[in-house]
């Protein structure tokens, strides 16, 4: 059985864009192709592709046929406390969730490295075998999501008391020619085991773009044992990366937002879809965008991004910004509803301009419509 999906750009350019739509087709995972040299894959009855370019006002039919997975396609590995993404042999990020595993886990899972064709644009995280030299808040660890206080619990920190966010299961895991990803299961619990939260966090490693590749982090935090109050500070950050010491903003860095907003002054504590931290690594000019979903908790958020390295979507801390909303940012989550972060991660070569930040958080934000048909 073949199938036809049409997009349509609308009034914009469009290229390189992750789809992800509902497929009939099989429950199966299956390789797909949509055209020469355009994978797709199915997984859990949604099928995924990565559009080529697309003109202004153009639509564009492309026949959905099974196909051999290629050998450029995305894996994933899993070993004691850790799963490994991986493109062409080359490592993109691994995931750190357990204490099993060769790296710590002190009070959340992280990932790290992010790896952009090779070179890692995040700070360094030593391994358990490894000495780790004098650094600033050792609790920045690559990439994470966290709050500094639930309940008033911190799980922000690592200090004493600090609570925890603990993996239970992973309830999918997939790769295939065109993304890899996994859906998981968490506890956010006190120091003392008190149950606070219920989080299902999904992940998804796209293929590599010319020029970059998308990283999609979506965090569902359910109030399942009682209220819970997410405390106004600005120690937290539901998408949170520290990135490596040359790209700071106080080295070559340059934080860019939305609004046109340069530097720490002008975007940390401010509201925008999008901010950017672009500098020079070993030569070469890369940056890491982070993408605030329009249909995600509070958008758009504000921005806990700092010179030293920081960067991280922390919608909660408006009495620390003093952004004028409101003196307490503060919010109460019922028992038994939910909120929901969604956030896309694009490591770039180039500055946010030359990368075209902008045009991919309207891809991100507002797809092309898709129209499918058997």
């Amino acid at each position: 059985m073949s199938f036809e999906l049409t997009l349509h750009a609308g009034p914009h350019r469009r290229g390189q864009v992750p789809i992800s739509v509902p497929f009939p087709a099989s429950s199966k995972d299956t390789a797909y192709a949509a055209g020469p040299g355009i994978p797709a894959q199915a997984h859990g009855g949604i099928l995924r592709l990565i559009v080529p370019a697309l003109e202004p006002g153009e639509g564009r039919t492309f026949s959905i046929e099974p196909s051999a997975t290629p050998a450029d396609s995305l894996s994933l590995s899993q070993s004691a406390g850790s799963l490994a993404f991986s493109q062409g042999g080359q490592l993109i990020t691994r995931y750190h969730f357990s204490e099993q595993g060769e790296w710590p886990i002190p009070s959340k899972p992280y990932f790290y490295p992010l790896n952009l064709d090779g070179l890692n644009l995040t700070r360094h995280v030593a391994a358990k075998n490894e000495a780790q030299p004098g650094i600033d808040h050792t609790h920045h660890r690559s990439l994470w999501a966290s709050h500094g206080s639930v309940n008033g619990v911190d799980l922000w920190e690592d200090n004493p008391g600090h609570g925890f966010q603990r993996h239970q299961s992973f309830t999918s895991l997939f790769f295939g020619p065109v993304c890899a990803g996994f859906e998981e299961q968490l506890l956010w619990e006190s120091a003392s085991g008190e149950k606070l939260l219920e989080e299902t966090r999904a992940f998804t490693v796209w293929s590599a773009i010319p020029g970059g590749r998308f990283l999609d982090l979506e965090v569902t935090l359910k109030a399942a044992f009682g209220d819970v109050t997410f405390g106004d500070t600005k120690e937290g950050g539901l998408c949170a990366l520290r990135l490596k010491e040359p790209l700071q903003g106080d080295k070559t860095g340059l934080i860019t937002n939305a609004s046109g907003g340069q530097s720490e002054t002008e975007c940390w504590g401010q509201r925008s879809p999008w901010v950017d931290y672009s500098g020079e690594l070993e030569g070469k000019k890369v940056g890491i965008a982070v993408f605030d979903h329009p249909r995600g908790f509070r958008y758009p958020t504000h921005w806990h991004v700092r010179d030293y390295g920081l960067f991280a979507a922390n919608p909660f801390a408006w009495h620390d910004y003093k952004s004028g909303w409101s003196q307490d940012g503060s919010f109460l989550l019922k028992r038994d509803r939910s909120i929901t972060f969604r956030y896309r991660i694009f490591l770039h070569e180039g500055g946010a301009a030359q990368a075209e930040v902008g045009r991919h958080w309207l891809d991100f934000a507002i797809p092309p419509r898709v129209e499918f048909k058997t």
